[in-house]
Parts: C-alpha cells; structure tokens; sequence
C-alpha cells in the first residue's frame, strides 16, 4: 500500500494527520494498523500535536445562557469552537464534576459519587477506573475533593493523584485527608502512608484551579494559616509522578498567593490576585531545573484591564486572562489588545476553566 512513497516520508506525513483520520485508515492495510498502534509512533504523533495543533478546553458557568459549558476551540487564532461532549456518565454532572487535562486525556471526578474516569475526546475512548479502597468510615464526611493528573515522560505511564478531605460528624473536626495515587499501566491504586504525606497535613490545598502538570510532576498551591493575623504561609507542594514522592517548595512571595502555570516546559508562577488586599507585583516567576530556586522572567502589565486571574501563555507573545467582569480575554502583550473568545462567565463566581489540549492516539480502553 506504500506504492512508491519511502516508508520514513509516509511516516511523516502520517504523524500530521488528525486522529479521526488515522483512525479511518486503520483499514488501508495491515501495515498501517500496526504502525497506529506502535507506542513510538503514539508518542511521535502526540509530540506533533503539541508542537503544530494545541487547542484550547473552556468549562464554564455560562452567564449568557445560565448552564455549565465545555467547550473545544479548535483553531490556533481562537476564533472557532464546538461544544465538547462528555461521556454518559458524566454528561449531566456540572456543578460536583472535576477535571484534570494532561497530554491528550482527560482525568474526570464526579466528586458527589467518588466516581473517577479517564477520557480520550479523540478517540472516544471512556474508562472508569477501579475503586479506591478507602475504608472510611460511615460517620465520616467528605469535604473536598482534588485532582492531580498527569504523564510520566519516562514510562509513558498517565497517573491520578486524589486527595479528599474529610469531616468527622461526631466530633466536628477535619480529619487527615486520604492521598492516593492510580497507575494506568497497572490499573491499579496505592494509597500512600502517612508518614509519606505527614509534612505537609497542615497545608490546605487551593481548589482545583490553580494546578498544573510540567514534564510528570504535578503542583498544587497550598496554604496555611500564619498566626491570628489572617495572613497566610504560601508554599507549592510538588509530586514527582515517576518516583511518588511529595515536597514542598516555597515560593519568591511566601505571604500571598499567585496563579500556577506551565511555561517552556516549567512550572511558573504569576504574582498577580485583585481578589486579596495585598500589594502584588505582576511579575513570572519560573522554578528552576532544581526545583528549589525562582527566577524572575517578566512583568506583565495590563493597563486598560483589571485582570483577576491569568490562565498561561499561548501562541505569539499572547496571554489568556480573565476580567474582574468574568470575561476570557486573548491579550497581546507586545500590541497591548485585548480579544474577546465569546466566553462570558458570571461575574465574581470564579467558574471558569481553561486548559491547553491536544489529540492523542493513547489507548485506554473502552466501557
């Protein structure tokens, strides 16, 4: 079926397609359905995707229309974009859904069921995982739940990380949260110790909005209480996704928060929050190789804005934000003009979820 094409060119050529095509030529011949198949191959066409066909997944509490929206923009200029359909399951789930996007999948939570699956929007493919023996007992209640997900580079292995926190009814207290983390490879769970998690109990974990996954290793933004001045300790707990190992990193601004986002393969943190009465700075900070030191990169200033929050960086020197009027704006730093993408959350709600994606041929298996 090569005819005259040298395997190397068709191969490239290949690599570029989308996956809804690779899929349909599965049936050309033998050869090809094997190469689709080739974890090589798999990884190549992701590397591809990233590089040439990065998309952008809103999830939003629509103030237009009054309901909860995910959508797919599926062009680099951000003009267009189609509702996203999540699988049944998780389809009428809204305001108790969680979601964790990382390298073509999606890890999703119903967190009012403790149900959790991973989702392949390219390929359709839905999987529940297995059950996460937790053995809590009944008068105990859950108060929180939180994501982690994301790829282990050197073992081509996708991971979930969950922490729930909880409530002992009877005695009104907040009980240690139970941490573990899933492996697809193995198809299984392994609930870490606690002499594992023990250093960072009295770190609460902000939501699950201000997270992010850099080359398999997943950070969340902590904090914790200070003294009884309403100031709080801001640190960065970091999990090694390979090794399964927590630690915790301080940050250049300890005494308030910031916004966690992936730039140039590393973790950056942006020193902006109008929602807080503390002075802030508007400048990136990117962690350095050895995890332990911030490097100051820029300062962003956005004069004709009030910005609350900024999600990352996309194509040309551009900026996604969202207004103190809950509007996702594409800003160019170097024009200093702001796009309107057509999202309009409500205002002050803090509903709205922005995550870079693109397609992945990675199997999970149906259910």
């Amino acid at each position: 079926m090569n005819g005259n094409w040298p395997s190397d060119m068709l191969t490239e050529i290949l690599l570029k397609l989308p996956v809804k095509s690779i899929i349909r030529f599965k049936c050309v011949a033998k050869t090809w359905c094997h190469l689709f198949q080739n974890p090589t191959f798999i990884s190549q066409h992701l590397s591809v995707s990233k590089k040439n066909h990065k998309r952008l997944v809103v999830y939003y509490w629509d103030g237009n229309n009054d309901n909860f929206v995910m959508r797919l923009f599926v062009d680099q200029a951000l003009d267009f974009y189609h509702d996203l359909h999540r699988p049944s399951h998780f389809a009428s789930i809204y305001r108790s859904l969680v979601f964790c996007v990382d390298n073509g999948l999606f890890c999703l939570l119903d967190a009012a069921n403790s149900i959790l699956a991973l989702w392949n929007p390219a390929t359709t493919e839905f999987k529940i995982l297995p059950q996460c023996n937790q053995n809590i007992p009944s008068k105990i209640s859950a108060i929180a739940d939180t994501l982690g997900f994301g790829l282990v580079p050197l073992s081509n292995d996708y991971k979930v990380v969950y922490i729930r926190s909880y409530l002992d009814l009877e005695k009104d207290m907040e009980e240690p949260a139970h941490i573990a983390i899933y492996s697809m490879s193995s198809d299984s769970w392994r609930v870490f110790e606690d002499e594992e998690v023990e250093f960072f109990r009295d770190n609460h974990i902000c939501g699950n909005f201000n997270n992010a996954c850099v080359n398999g290793v997943y950070y969340w933004h902590t904090f914790k209480s200070i003294d009884d001045s309403g100031y709080y300790d801001h640190k960065v707990l970091a999990l090694n996704l390979g090794t399964e190992v927590f630690r915790l990193i301080d940050l250049p601004f300890s005494k308030r928060g910031g916004h966690l986002i992936p730039l140039h393969d590393r973790i950056a943190i942006w020193d902006t929050d109008l929602l807080v009465d503390i002075e802030i700075s508007n400048e990136v900070w990117v962690l350095d190789d050895d995890g332990r030191n911030w490097t100051k990169v820029l300062k962003i200033e956005i004069p004709v804005l009030q910005v609350q929050r900024m999600f990352g960086f996309w194509k040309n020197n551009k900026v996604l934000v969202e207004s103190v009027t809950g509007q996702l704006l594409l800003y160019d730093l170097e024009k200093e003009e702001a796009k309107e993408l057509g999202i309009q959350t409500k205002e002050d709600w803090y509903f709205l979820f922005v995550h870079t994606y693109e397609e992945s041929l990675v199997a999970i298996g149906n259910e």
